[in-house]
Parts: C-alpha cells; sequence; structure tokens
C-alpha cells in the first residue's frame, strides 16, 4: 500500500466547460476513438481553439477531421492538431498530409510496447518541456465504447502517467461520463449543481489495488473502508447534495462519474 500525504488535491475540470478558457492552461488530446461527446459543436471548438496545446493519436487525428466535416466547420478556420503522434498504422497519409502542410507536427511512435495514448502523453511532455510551455490539465477524448481492454489500457495509461506527470491532471473524456485517477492522499471533487439534483452516478474502483477509502459528500460515504476486486467496490453511488465530495485514499484509485446532464 502506498502511503497518503496531507496536500489537498483540488478537482473542477467544469470551469473548462464553461466560459474559463482562457485563464486555464490545459492541453485537448483526441484518441482513436469516435468523438460522441454530445455538447454544441461551438463549444468543441471553443475548447480546441483555446487549448495551450492540441494533439491527435493516430487515427484520432482522422476521427478530429471527419468531426469537423461533420458539423460543417470551415476547416480552415480552425487551428490544426500542434502535435500528431502514434505509430501511424490507423490514418490515412493523406491526411497526415492534409495536417502536414498546415505545419502539424509528426512524430512517429513505433514502440509496440507501450499504448499510443501513453507515448502520446510522454511525448506532451517532450513538446511542452522543449517548447517552455505549462500545462496545468489534459482533457483526453476517447470513448468507452466496444472494447474492454481498450477501457483497461487507457486507465493503465492514466496510473503510469501519474509517474511522469505528476503535477498535471488527466481527464479522459467519453459520450456521458469523465474519468480520472486519484492518488494516494487527500482529494477535493467540485460537484456542479444540475448531477447532485438528479442523482447521477459516480464510483470508486481499485483498479491499481486494494485502497483504504473515505469519503464525504456521497450518498453512500465511505469510512476507512477497504476497497478491492473480490470484495467491495463502489459502483452506482450518487451524491449527498453537497457542492464538493472529498475523498482520501491510500492507494492509486479510479474516480469516474456520469455527466450527461452537464452536457
Amino acid at each position: 500500500m502506498c502511503s497518503t500525504n496531507n496536500h489537498l488535491n483540488k478537482w473542477n475540470p467544469w470551469e473548462d466547460f464553461s466560459l474559463n478558457f482562457r485563464r486555464k492552461k490545459y492541453a485537448i488530446m483526441v484518441l482513436n476513438t469516435k468523438i460522441n461527446i454530445q455538447v454544441d459543436h461551438r463549444h468543441m471548438i471553443n475548447l480546441w481553439t483555446h487549448a495551450k496545446l492540441r494533439i491527435t493519436v493516430d487515427g484520432g487525428t482522422s476521427r478530429w477531421l471527419c468531426w469537423l466535416q461533420d458539423h460543417e466547420c470551415d476547416e480552415s478556420n480552425i487551428l490544426p492538431p500542434d502535435l500528431i503522434t502514434g505509430d501511424m498504422d490507423s490514418v490515412p497519409g493523406q491526411v497526415l498530409e492534409y495536417f502536414k502542410d498546415k505545419n502539424a507536427k509528426i512524430i512517429k511512435t513505433p514502440d509496440q510496447m507501450e499504448t499510443d495514448f501513453t507515448k502520446a502523453l510522454r511525448e506532451l511532455k517532450k513538446y511542452c518541456e522543449t517548447e517552455k510551455i505549462e500545462i496545468d490539465e489534459i482533457f483526453v477524448f476517447g470513448d468507452t465504447s466496444g472494447r474492454f481492454d481498450q477501457i483497461l489500457a487507457n486507465i493503465n495509461t492514466m496510473y503510469k502517467a501519474t509517474s511522469f506527470l505528476a503535477d498535471t491532471q488527466i481527464y479522459q473524456i467519453a459520450s456521458s461520463s469523465i474519468t480520472w485517477v486519484l492518488t494516494p492522499g487527500r482529494h477535493l471533487i467540485s460537484i456542479p449543481k444540475c448531477l447532485r439534483e438528479s442523482n447521477e452516478w459516480c464510483a470508486l474502483l481499485p483498479i491499481g489495488g486494494p485502497c483504504i477509502v473515505s469519503s464525504e459528500g456521497l450518498k453512500w460515504n465511505l469510512d476507512k473502508t477497504l476497497l478491492t476486486f473480490s470484495s467491495l467496490v463502489s459502483t452506482s453511488n450518487t451524491y449527498s447534495g453537497e457542492p464538493h465530495v472529498s475523498v482520501t485514499t491510500d492507494n492509486f484509485l479510479t474516480w469516474s462519474m456520469g455527466i450527461e446532464p452537464l452536457l
């Protein structure tokens, strides 16, 4: 088990889905899954435009281009990806050439010992260090449809990233949920009013190993409770009505929550 620390980690991704783009230091990453998030396309374009760094990962490059075309966006007025990474086995050559002509930096990462998602986060770190870009948050668009192995691989990537992007909050956004990893310690999670009023679901999943967890602000709180697979995991939980949920854990813990009413 990992020991906890006294630092309070605050999580409030909702600011970036409101009108506070300009004051945030965040990156956007598009994985090779269909972009199903149900937000107004103009809002998505604003989120993309005001990011400090825009990355598409392998086939996610085609996904992004198709999304723009499906929403009849004027591609000439949309900033291209700053960085395109991956082993490039699922992106057409003409799509790469299209964005290369728009000055996107293309980095092929052929190593098969890590997923394209993991390698993209490593390249993001290098790019930020080289270009002296500060990033506090990364919003990763990767829907969790169909492939259970890819769902777990993406979570594994977020666990890995705590070692080399320790000061960066990484959120994986699907069509109706958002997921991230809580490191050992204390966490305060902002819960929008619409999610509290609709009793939207949330979950604490001990995917990395057994956790001793305490919480406040949930309908079914935990009090130094052991969460572990083959015994208790906290799924289909919801909120008590308070504007925040506090969680203390002694090990890495996956937090996931439904956001459909928010969208």
